[in-house]
This record gives structure tokens, sequence and C-alpha cells, in this order.
């Protein structure tokens, strides 16, 4: 039987409804989940979600997106 994994989960905003604009949110909250994931001795934390499905989820803002990366799901309601 396999051990349950832990979820995390970590978000950026980008102040765009543009997709060409959410680069630098999509790296941020990859960079925080990573922070999270990550030993707290690591030298390079992006190794631990190597190999990892991660779950994405863009919710619109009244200035741009909220993108939201987990490892599990995103709960809430699709708009």
């Amino acid at each position: 039987m396999t051990e349950p994994q832990e979820n995390y989960s970590a978000e950026a905003e980008a102040s765009s409804m543009d997709p060409h604009d959410w680069g630098r949110a999509m790296a941020l909250a990859v960079t925080r989940l990573a922070e999270q994931i990550a030993p707290a001795d690591s030298e390079d934390i992006h190794a631990a979600l190597v190999g990892k499905d991660l779950h994405l989820k863009i919710r619109d803002d009244d200035s741009g997106v909220t993108i939201t990366v987990s490892t599990a799901p995103v709960s809430g309601s699709s708009s």
C-alpha cells in the first residue's frame, strides 16, 4: 500500500488577462511550490519538482489572474 502524499499549493498574481504576460507569475508560483517541497538544506529546490505531476488553476481577478500550482487538484468552481 502506498503512503498518502502531502499536498502543497502556491499561487502568484499576474496583472494582465493576456496569457503572454503570465510567465513571471507562473515561474513565481512554481518557485514558491518548490520552496515548500524541497528539503531545507537543498541547493537546487527546483529539482524537487522533477517527475511530479502538478496541477494548474487560473482564476480571473479584477486586474488580471491568479495562478495556482499544486501537487493535488485545486478545488473550487471552474469559471
